[in-house]
């Protein structure tokens, strides 16, 4: 932890800003104290889509420390944003240096791969507000890391999750309202409040009629 602080910064973003653009290897491992930083995927034709979404608690990002291939995304932190940042080569010395660390990195990693995998098979297999109720049951799991039946508060625009969802934003506004009238969500401003997460999930998986 004392070597740790004695490279770290504190960064503070007034407005969007790129961190790292794709192709680029990110010189700096960051942790989101405040905001959240998008992980945006470009296609040749000029289209864009956010894959990603990093909020408060979430690191930018483990693999690029140790993979030597540069991401092929943009990383861009919001607005009214700030984070602790280590330069990634420092990270690099303290891993060899405390080789404890690495469980704790692939637990980190091993949890956003899992999230991964449940929305990529969920998103095939389910009707698009049991879609939709998944999305919003992975976010908060990434957000909160850990869920339970008191409630969780997801920071999240309803445009954010058309893009996430491929759906236009009237699609998805009617998913939501849908969400609602089930008592599953509360819309709030920039943010969705879930009740009950496990009843969320039962219904995204087929479970709660």
């Amino acid at each position: 932890m004392e070597d740790l602080v004695r490279v770290a910064r504190i960064e503070h973003f007034k407005l969007p800003t790129l961190l790292s653009a794709a192709g680029e290897s990110p010189t700096h491992l960051r942790l989101v104290i405040s905001g959240h930083v998008e992980l945006v995927t470009r296609h040749i034709s000029g289209s864009e889509i956010v894959v990603g979404h990093i909020a408060a608690g979430g690191w930018v990002t483990w693999l690029a420390v140790f993979m030597t291939q540069a991401p092929t995304h943009d990383f861009y932190i919001s607005a009214s944003s700030s984070c602790l940042a280590l330069p990634v080569k420092d990270v690099q010395s303290f891993c060899v240096q405390y080789p404890e660390i690495y469980p704790m990195v692939i637990r980190m990693i091993g949890h956003r791969m899992r999230l991964l995998i449940e929305w990529t098979g969920q998103s095939v297999l389910a009707t698009p507000v049991q879609r939709m109720a998944k999305l919003l049951s992975v976010l908060a799991q990434e957000q909160n890391r850990q869920t339970d039946q008191n409630g969780v508060t997801l920071y999240v625009t309803q445009a954010r999750l058309a893009s996430q969802a491929r759906c236009s934003r009237q699609t998805a506004n009617q998913l939501l309202q849908q969400l609602e009238q089930e008592g599953l969500i509360v819309p709030g401003y920039g943010q969705f409040t879930i009740p009950d997460w496990t009843r969320l999930n039962h219904f995204a998986e087929g479970h709660l009629e």
